[in-house]
């Protein structure tokens, strides 16, 4: 029997940014196939589902602020699988994206860090057909820990 209240599936992800055409683009060249979407009663925003998991970006009402810091209390690490990890970290690099960490061979594969425009981190990963390493899974506290 399950757990009472125990997720079952990760629904969404919503970022919310200063930099709302920036932000666009850094994630459209992530591969992200964002879209306009509107519910009729709140603002229009960028929207796309990754399998079954809904990923929007909104407009934050002031543009001044920044995302914690990588790593800092607060900060997040999305993470996303790319059909490319060097022509990925390229399109963004062309965007001035930072890369905080570029093109590394770990146990489990291979990754890039690369900062989007209100600072978040953003992981980088090749997918199954580019991946290299240790085909094992692994728990994401091993992963993140790196």
């Amino acid at each position: 029997m399950d757990e009472p209240n125990t997720p079952e599936q990760f629904s969404s992800l919503v970022l919310f940014t200063g930099h709302i055409h920036q932000a666009r683009a850094f994630y459209r060249a992530v591969g992200l196939q964002l879209h306009d979407e509107d519910h009729g009663g709140g603002p229009v925003h960028y929207a796309t589902d990754i399998n079954g998991v809904h990923f929007a970006l909104f407009a934050a009402e002031d543009s001044r602020g920044r995302a914690p810091q990588w790593r800092e209390p607060g900060s997040s690490f999305p993470g996303f699988y790319v059909t490319s990890l060097d022509d990925t970290v390229a399109a963004l690099t062309a965007l001035e994206a930072p890369v905080l960490a570029g093109h590394q061979v770990r146990d489990w594969g291979c990754r890039a860090v690369v900062e989007d425009r209100d600072g978040r981190a953003i992981e980088i990963s090749p997918d199954a057909s580019e991946r290299t390493g240790s085909t094992s899974r692994m728990t994401a506290r091993s992963r993140f820990a790196s």
